[in-house]
Formats: structure tokens, C-alpha cells, sequence
């Protein structure tokens, strides 16, 4: 059975993050105005809540939490949250989409982590506006992608995370995303290389995708296929 986590609507959000960006609250596990789905499920349990953000905040700590750090402990801070997040967090795939959801572990939750890890001048840091960019709903997305690879995971910079999904007709092919992924880690360690390369052979799968469902391709042909656009991006890309 998938557990239910409260949600916050858009407008409750807004304001709470509003309330944030005067002074950073402590964590929470409750707000007066939490929803919930009204299928499936049972609740998230006031203790399961505090596991999770104390689980988080000893990983934060590790890392440098509450001082700022630089972007490199950050960033591995969350290649281990995601497995975190997704552990203790037991969603449905339609629960996890759901942005309420995310805004109430930023917002209520998971205040002090929040802003530790990206401040308060982004918005969709916060509230769930975007799920490819929030602070935590996209490693909970994260994990679940590259589950059944998760050395391609550590590889990739934020940077390169930020081009496989973040394109929606891309990011939302797990099996897509790992191809390509796989395929850029083995040619470019470069990282303006790889950058560079990235944004091509994105542009140029997202052209493919208007005539090739690359669900109905097995993985010989997929790699096949990503393997020729790569080809093609790196020549595109020295030109």
C-alpha cells in the first residue's frame, strides 16, 4: 500500500514561502491547511516524517550542514539523498507527481535542508511549480530513473541532469535517458565537452522523436540509435 503525504495547495505554498523568506522555520509535520489525496493509501505517520528529515539531516551534516558549502559537497549530498528520499517516501507514481506534495517537504518539512541547499531566491526550490527543478521531488524522480543504474547517476553533473530531464518528450523515458546518458559518460569526461556534446545530441533526439517511438526499439537498437546521433552531435559539435 503507497503512503499518502500531506500536501499544500499552490496559493497556501506561496505564502508560506513568502513567511520562509522573512525566517527559515524549523521543520515540521503538520500545517494547519494539509491536504491529502482522497484515494489510496494510508497517511504518512508524524513519525515516519521526522525519520526522514532526521535521516536527511544527519546526511546534511556530513556535508558540511548548517554552514554553506560548495557546490561539489551539495551535489553529493543529493546523489545519496535521492536514495533517502526514495526509501522513506513510499509513492505512487501518480502521488509523486503530484506538486502539493513536494511543497509540503520543502515548505514544512524540510525548511532548514531547503535553504541550506539552494537559498531562498528561487521559488521553484520550494514550491512545487516544476518537479524537474524543486529541491527535492526531482532527486525522488531521479532515483527512480536511473534505479537500475545508479553508477550513471554519480557520473552525471547537475548540468547534464538538467539537459536529459528537463526536455519532458526526453526526461520522460527513464530507459531514454539512460541510453543517452551511458552513451555521453563513455565518449566525453571533458566536462565542456560533454556539454557541449549533451545539448546537440539532446536537439537532436528530440528531432528524432517526431518519427521514431524508441519504446517500440530493444535496447540493441536504441543503443544503435544513440550511438549514430552521438556520432553525429560530436561532429556537429567541433565544427
Amino acid at each position: 500500500m503507497s503512503v499518502l503525504w500531506p500536501r499544500l495547495t499552490a496559493s497556501i505554498a506561496v505564502a508560506q514561502f513568502e513567511s520562509v523568506k522573512t525566517a527559515v522555520p524549523a521543520g515540521s509535520t503538520s500545517h494547519p491547511a494539509q491536504i491529502y489525496s482522497a484515494v489510496g493509501g494510508r497517511h504518512v505517520t508524524p513519525k515516519e516524517i521526522e525519520s526522514l528529515a532526521g535521516e536527511l539531516g544527519e546526511l546534511a551534516q556530513s556535508f558540511g550542514f548548517p554552514q554553506r558549502t560548495g557546490d561539489s559537497e551539495r551535489i553529493q549530498f543529493d546523489r545519496r539523498a535521492a536514495e533517502i528520499i526514495h526509501r522513506h517516501m513510499d509513492l505512487s507514481w501518480s502521488e509523486a507527481a503530484a506538486r502539493d506534495v513536494w511543497s509540503f517537504l520543502a515548505l514544512i518539512a524540510l525548511p532548514d535542508l531547503t535553504y541550506w541547499r539552494f537559498g531562498i531566491r528561487n521559488i521553484e526550490r520550494w514550491v512545487g511549480s516544476d518537479l524537474t527543478r524543486h529541491t527535492w521531488g526531482r532527486l525522488w524522480w531521479q532515483h527512480v530513473t536511473f534505479a537500475s543504474e545508479p553508477g550513471l547517476l554519480d557520473a552525471l553533473t547537475e548540468s547534464d541532469l538538467n539537459q536529459l530531464l528537463e526536455r519532458r518528450s526526453i526526461g520522460g523515458d527513464a530507459r531514454l535517458v539512460r541510453a543517452l546518458a551511458r552513451g555521453i559518460i563513455n565518449r566525453e569526461n571533458d566536462s565542456e565537452s560533454r556539454r557541449r556534446l549533451i545539448r546537440e545530441v539532446t536537439a537532436q533526439m528530440r528531432r528524432r522523436l517526431a518519427f521514431v517511438d524508441v519504446r517500440s526499439l530493444d535496447e540493441e537498437r536504441l543503443s544503435s540509435l544513440v550511438s549514430r546521433l552521438i556520432d553525429r552531435a560530436q561532429d556537429t559539435s567541433r565544427v
